[in-house]
Formats: structure tokens, C-alpha cells, sequence
């Protein structure tokens, strides 16, 4: 074997051994979701871990629904297997005192289930949300439209936001349409809008969510896109220059 072939092989096996690319590799999600906790409880004999059961706002993507009036989906209620490292203490802590509670989970779904959990989604961390805006957080944030098929306001919260994928990552989440009770799913195309939208979860505030309808989806899983999330005026208005 040639010095060069040597190298390459060297260098793709410590790739392959690299913790980043198997934490790349090995994760199939992560965000943030509020829930309420059903059940939480220590097992194991050789690895211990808590285990626990909560409850998520979900919907049937089947429904029959009228889409252009924005009639959907109606929301429904799923339960979720969880698990959580015994070394997370702080967070056991919170958990377990915390049952029939609702909490905002970190969470982490794993590709290949961990042999030291029972679960694929592993929670991370968990905040009591706050009833007001999040203190320092901007008022508004925008970032560009992505759809030219339909542009317009809803007034509620986002339920669920996570970052999925593998190879092409996307911004994938659940919404909440308060005045007309549907939930449904959106893409953030927008780093920084997906940030500034992790930030809002820390809330149980509502605010105008602007979301922008295209005619193809891309590598995302939702043809809508939340491109303004405001919390002084309906979204979607067009910047004007007052006059003196």
C-alpha cells in the first residue's frame, strides 16, 4: 500500500470516528416542544435512566379540510415514550415534580435509539413557560417571503419547532391558529427567524405569525413558510414613511 492510499484511508476513518459526525449522523431532530408530562418514573438495572410519557398537540393529516380558508387541521393529542440521562439531575428533578404539568421540552430524537435509554427522544432540558414575552426579546422579526401563492396573519403560538434531517437539514414545526382553533404545520427557511422563534416557545404570549404560501415545497416538509412573527400588529403590513 502507497503512502497516498494509506492517508486517504487514515483520514476517512477518522472522519468516520470524528464525535461531530456521529452526532450528525446519529441524530435524526432537535428542538422544542410544549407538553404536558403523563408519566415519569427511574428504571433499568445495568443502565439506569428516567422514562416517562407526555403529551403533544399533533394533528391527522388526513382531514378533510377546506386549506385556502384555512380550515386546518383540527388539533389533536398524542403521546410521546421519553427518556433522560440519570447524570441530567437538575432536570430529573424538575420532571418528576412536574407530572400533569405542562412544561417547553428540549428535546434530542435519535436516529439509532441510545441502548442506554428506552426511547428515541431524549429531553434535554425544560422551563416552566412564562405567561408574558419573553424580557429582551425584540417585539417583531421578519425576514424575507418565500411564496408568491398566498401571504397573510394568523394570531397564535408556535407548539412545536425542531431542526430534522441528516443530510438536508430543515426547520419543521406546528403552529396554533387561536382565533379559528386548527393547528398546522410550517417550515422556517430562515436560521435566525428559527431562532427568534425558539426564543417566543419560552412564552405562553401570543402573537400575529406571518406565513407565506409557496407552489412547491423544496427539501422542506410544509409549503408554508413563517417569514414575520410580531407581537404589536398584525403581520405581513407593508413598511410606510410617516409624513410630518
Amino acid at each position: 500500500m502507497n503512502r497516498s492510499n494509506l492517508f486517504i484511508k487514515l483520514f476517512t476513518l477518522a472522519f468516520i470516528l470524528s464525535p461531530s459526525w456521529l452526532f450528525a449522523f446519529g441524530t435524526y431532530a432537535e428542538g422544542f416542544v410544549t407538553a404536558k408530562i403523563i408519566q415519569f418514573e427511574s428504571r433499568g438495572i445495568i443502565f439506569n435512566s428516567y422514562e416517562g410519557i407526555i403529551e403533544v398537540t399533533s394533528f391527522d393529516k388526513t382531514e378533510a379540510c377546506n386549506e385556502p380558508k384555512d380550515e386546518c387541521f383540527t388539533p389533536t393529542i398524542i403521546r410521546h415514550d421519553i427518556s433522560v440521562r440519570q447524570s441530567n439531575g437538575e432536570l430529573v428533578n424538575l420532571l418528576s415534580k412536574s407530572v400533569n404539568d405542562q412544561l417547553l421540552l428540549e428535546y434530542r430524537i435519535h436516529r439509532f435509539e441510545d441502548f442506554s435509554l428506552s426511547s428515541e427522544m431524549e429531553i434535554l432540558s425544560a422551563i416552566i413557560q412564562e405567561k408574558n414575552k419573553p424580557a429582551g426579546l425584540a417585539d417583531k422579526k421578519v425576514v424575507k417571503r418565500t411564496g408568491s401563492k398566498r401571504n397573510f396573519a394568523v394570531s397564535g403560538k408556535i407548539l412545536q419547532l425542531d431542526y430534522q434531517g441528516t443530510l438536508i437539514g430543515t426547520y419543521e414545526g406546528l403552529y396554533i391558529d387561536e382565533d379559528r382553533g386548527k393547528v398546522h404545520p410550517f417550515s422556517v427557511t430562515q436560521a435566525e427567524m428559527a431562532k427568534f422563534a425558539w426564543e417566543t416557545q419560552k412564552s405562553l404570549a401570543s402573537s400575529s405569525l406571518g406565513i407565506s404560501v409557496s407552489f412547491a415545497k423544496g427539501f422542506r416538509k410544509s409549503d408554508y413558510d413563517l417569514f414575520e412573527i410580531n407581537y404589536k400588529e398584525p403581520a405581513g403590513g407593508v413598511h410606510t414613511t410617516s409624513k410630518d
